[in-house]
């Protein structure tokens, strides 16, 4: 396909505003892919393993702030609400294993939370 013609494409399927435009473009979409079962196939295939992987990340992400609190709330230590709002925004399930470590031996939350 040459380049003039891939842009020519890229353009006409654009998103638009104009919904009878966007019927047809989701209509030709569909088309295509009931012609082409196995795109069809490694696109669901593609979305159900980035959805199992997000949820695996998610869940391990939110059981590992959950021990986290629990570890600071059993050594006596009770986070600021500045310190709580880190542990639930963060995101990076390396630095929340840290954190776990550290609280494990730290003497303050500050400390834990280095």
């Amino acid at each position: 396909m040459s380049p003039k013609t891939r842009e020519d494409l890229l353009r006409r399927f654009a998103r638009v505003d104009d919904p009878e435009i966007e019927a047809r473009s989701q209509w030709i979409l569909q088309a295509l892919l009931a012609h082409s079962p196995e795109v069809k196939e490694q696109l669901i295939e593609q979305g159900v393993e980035k959805g199992i992987e997000r949820g695996i990340e998610t869940g391990q992400l939110t059981e590992a702030r959950a021990l986290l609190h629990r570890v600071l709330a059993r050594r006596g230590f009770t986070p600021t609400a500045a310190m709580e709002t880190r542990i639930d925004a963060c995101s990076e399930l390396d630095t929340l294993h840290r954190w776990l470590d550290q609280a494990m031996t730290s003497a303050s939350a500050e400390e834990a939370l280095a």
